[in-house]
């Protein structure tokens, strides 16, 4: 059974809708893997996270819930953190205070990027609706300006016709 890191009780195992992480009840820490972190925080987020994890040397003090082995430190700069996280497991631990901090907006997950896409659709569908429906008021007024023009034209024609 996984231990939490900072005061090893056990994690639960919280289930949610975009997988499983695990919670310490005790500290509020977190343990997520590298694809529970791309479903939760977004893939640029994971990336970065992944990318950094390969990159670190730097041993943390606090052991990997899972294999209890050495962790490393991981420190991002955007959003600013600092973290650590286990190369062979996948997991990364979020203490209580860096995971409530990570600003808006980095939260996201590729449901609310399908939703965002579909959103901008709609306002350029929207857009163009407007669009079309400008021109073709523009086309009628047009048209019963030219008609406007025939009607008067017509009248005048037949009083000063010189071949009549």
């Amino acid at each position: 059974m996984p231990a939490c890191p900072i005061c090893a009780k056990p994690l639960d195992t919280v289930r949610q809708r975009e997988g499983l992480f695990y919670f310490c009840p005790v500290c509020n820490g977190r343990a997520l893997t590298i694809p529970q972190v791309r479903r939760v925080l977004g893939d640029r987020l994971a990336a970065k996270l992944l990318r950094l994890i390969k990159l670190s040397r730097r041993e943390s003090e606090r052991s990997c819930p899972f294999c209890a082995k050495r962790m490393l430190v991981v420190s991002a700069q955007e959003p600013a953190m600092e973290l650590d996280a286990c190369r062979p497991c996948g997991v990364v631990w979020f203490d209580a205070p860096t995971y409530e901090a990570l600003p808006e907006g980095t939260v996201e997950t590729t449901a609310s990027l399908a939703l965002q896409a579909t959103e901008i659709v709609a306002e350029i569908r929207l857009k163009e609706l407007k669009e079309r429906e400008k021109e073709r008021e523009e086309e009628e007024r047009d048209m019963k300006k030219k008609k406007k023009r025939r009607r008067a034209g017509g009248a005048g024609a037949t009083a000063i016709d010189p071949h009549s």
